[in-house]
């Protein structure tokens, strides 16, 4: 009898996040779309536990022919055999034992075309599961009604997922399926581990943009650079102003209020700039290799500005 599922935070971030960017409060609910990741591990021999190490977000809900649907084309294949490739070289050797996708706004369950998709990873891997998340779900605390109408039913301390399996995988798409008991290995799953998931939904939908999320990342530091760099320039003229007057007394005191001011500035961005740094590592495997690099330039280049113009500041007094 297959075991248990035992995943880790890492695991329930990456599902969180890349879920959520496609289907947040940034986005109409009519355009929210699915995500389709699979989940990496390996099975205990004598528990029959299922370890899973790691998630990759793959796809997302793409049109195909005149429909929206999630589901993998060629590359997203060739992306699944090289992670799957790398993961024979961990220690234990690891493999693809199942997959997630999301509900996003709709009950937690196995449609048909779920119960489909199952059915092919247990074909390969009899103990393969299949895990479903809503962040409604989540934020909310609430059980989503099946049918319109009907009432939603109050939870508490759920991480807006559940995890399935195919009773008997022989009788196909007329398959019924078990949910499957799970558990953390690193954290229990508490109120503090819920309000920690609420802010990484709410720093997902303000950050992890689903589209251009390069480009405008650079167009929002630059504009706050600006604001950044107004301080420095007003408070130059400002100082300026002050030693035509012959009221150099005051200068120490402006200085002083101003970096505060500039500090407070560099602060507030710093943090959006620290989250993402988390985020960008839960975008899709396909597009991991350009966002990661070109991020990372981006937040190094504000690094050398904010740097070399705290260093400015400083110099104004012994400058003016």
């Amino acid at each position: 009898m297959p075991g248990k599922v035992i995943l880790n935070k890492k695991v329930y971030n990456t599902i969180v996040a890349s879920c959520v960017r496609y289907a947040n409060t940034r986005i109409p609910e009519e355009d929210w779309l699915e995500i389709y990741g699979i989940l990496i591990g390996h099975i205990e021999k004598k528990s029959r536990n299922i370890i899973v190490s790691e998630a990759y977000p793959i796809t997302h809900t793409m049109k195909k022919g005149h429909i929206l649907k999630v589901s993998y084309d060629s590359p997203d294949y060739v992306d699944a055999s090289l992670i799957e490739e790398e993961a024979y070289s961990h220690d234990p050797p690891e493999f693809i034992v199942g997959w997630y996708h999301s509900h996003p706004g709709i009950k937690v369950m196995f449609s048909q075309d779920d119960i489909k998709n199952q059915l092919g990873y247990q074909t390969n891997n009899p103990d393969a599961i299949g895990l479903v998340f809503n962040q409604v779900r989540l934020v909310r605390q609430v059980e989503l009604a099946r049918r319109k109408g009907d009432p939603s039913k109050l939870l508490e301390n759920d991480p807006g997922f559940k995890i399935f399996r195919l009773k008997d995988p022989s009788r196909g798409v007329e398959a019924s399926y078990n949910e499957v008991e799970f558990e953390f290995s690193d954290c229990e799953i508490t109120h503090s581990f819920i309000e920690d998931a609420k802010v990484l939904v709410g720093d997902t939908t303000k950050l992890l943009l689903k589209d251009n999320l390069v480009e405008h990342t650079r167009l929002n530091l630059e504009k706050q650079m600006e604001k950044i760099k107004g301080v420095y320039i007003g408070t130059e003229s400002y100082l300026k102003t002050l030693i035509k007057k012959g009221e150099t007394s005051r200068i120490s005191g402006v200085v002083e209020t101003q970096k505060t001011e500039l500090d407070s500035l560099i602060k507030i961005n710093q943090r959006d700039i620290f989250k993402l740094q988390e985020l960008i590592y839960y975008v899709e495997y396909k597009e991991r290799g350009e966002v990661i690099f070109k991020m990372k330039d981006l937040f190094e280049k504000w690094q050398n500005e904010t740097t070399a113009l705290i260093k400015s500041f400083d110099e104004l007094k012994s400058k003016l």
